[in-house]
């Protein structure tokens, strides 16, 4: 089977977990009024992720992690559709906790594998792809939900969205490839104790191995941050939705997201012909695409007018894909037996990032304004990658002139 199927498999998920964004936080919304809740639904989603992350990593290195994914693909299917006949707001807290636990070990498990599968050499050049049919998926399933939702209900969507993650476990089911002996075979100990003790040594080594890499420690950083600062916009868009036309919010919620995704699909389509881009020069196009995606967040979430919205999501989404695409790319840069749990330690960042943000958020707006409320975390994102630039800047100069004295 050809192995780009593969990356296939990864859009359907995507796909299904667009389309459940959508529906869920409007289905909350539409049932509380209230953008506390809306906070609530995406912070427990991130609770659930930042639950999983701790150990996702661990058992991507150590099973099978094609197995992982199919398990979790069915799991959330199944979940998705409770929502149907329970559509009340403790029902989607306890859905969107079990979506963010079981997405953190598919998107680990995927992640981990891609060099396994298509080659070091190929990982900037995959990840592109990736993140192409992931904006794609984002496109047709942000505005695919809007409208369904809008015109059909939740329902349809909901079924819509659980039969993507069931099409992408049967995908799974029928693909093979050679998975990597440290994911197979590293199942090692017998005793409750010691397989406790053995995930531990397996933490301690991920985190000592990412103390010893400077530049790998600063891009988890600025990662961590733009987790964060992500939250802002996450509770923005559909606030800002509502805003234009609260008659239909879904629509514009959905439009919003899907021009921002089409400008991630030109990014990912310009981002491989870069060939400049690699070892140190990676790290630098990482931190200067997150501090200009966070300015386009800014612009367009400060503006209530379509004319500036559409345009800066647009190319908020170019920026956004290279700073994703780019960070995933150095990660899966590090050794085959560690990659599981490098990738679990940024699925942990990025949960704790969103966690705390979606906590903050709602505070913030209850004082600020919505585009106040922006500026200052998107603001934070830029403060830190100038820092993080300039630092990154004066090590490499100090290493070039170790290296022409030496």
């Amino acid at each position: 089977m050809n192995r780009k199927i593969f990356l296939y498999v990864k859009a359907f998920s995507d796909l299904g977990t667009f389309m459940d964004l959508i529906a869920i936080n409007v289905l909350m919304y539409a049932a509380t009024g209230s953008s506390g809740w809306l906070a609530a639904t995406m912070a427990i989603r991130t609770l659930g992720g930042v639950l999983s992350s701790l150990f996702s990593g661990v058992l991507a290195d150590r099973f099978d992690r094609r197995k992982i994914m199919i398990w979790t693909d069915v799991f959330r299917a199944v979940i998705i559709l409770g929502l149907i006949p329970f559509p009340n707001p403790i029902m989607i807290l306890i859905v969107c906790f079990l979506i963010g636990l079981t997405s953190s070990f598919f998107a680990v498990s995927y992640s981990a594998e891609i060099p396994q599968i298509f080659g070091e050499d190929k990982v900037l050049e995959t990840n592109a792809l990736i993140s192409r049919l992931t904006s794609v998926s984002l496109v047709f399933g942000f505005i695919g939900a809007g409208v369904i939702t809008d015109f059909l209900g939740y329902q349809i969507t909901l079924i819509i969205d659980a039969s993507t993650y069931v099409i992408s476990a049967l995908v799974l089911l029928k693909m093979k490839w050679q998975t990597s002996e440290p994911a197979v075979n590293k199942r090692g100990s017998s005793g409750f104790k010691e397989k406790l003790a053995s995930i531990g040594r397996d933490l301690k080594e991920v985190y000592s191995f990412i103390l010893f890499k400077p530049m790998l420690l600063l891009v988890n950083i600025v990662f961590l941050i733009g987790a964060f600062a992500g939250a802002s916009h996450n509770l923005g868009i559909p606030l800002l939705a509502e805003n234009i036309d609260s008659s239909k919010q879904s629509f514009y919620y959905g439009l919003i997201w899907g021009v921002w995704g089409i400008g991630s699909v030109l990014a990912t389509m310009i981002l491989p012909k870069l060939k400049s881009l690699r070892e140190n020069r990676l790290y630098f196009a990482c931190f200067v695409s997150a501090m200009l995606m966070s300015a386009g967040f800014i612009a367009f979430l400060s503006n209530h007018s379509l004319w500036i919205i559409l345009p800066f999501a647009f190319l908020t989404g170019v920026f956004d894909a290279c700073f994703t695409t780019l960070h995933a790319t150095i990660l899966q840069k590090t050794d085959n037996h560690i990659r599981g749990r490098i990738f679990g330690v940024g699925m942990l960042l990025k949960s704790l990032g969103f966690a705390l943000g979606f906590v903050a958020a709602p505070l913030v707006l209850e004082v600020f304004s919505l585009a106040k409320m922006v500026w200052i975390f998107h603001g934070t994102l830029i403060s830190a990658s100038i820092i993080v630039l300039i630092f990154s800047a004066g090590r490499h100069k100090k290493g070039k002139k170790m290296s022409q004295s030496a």
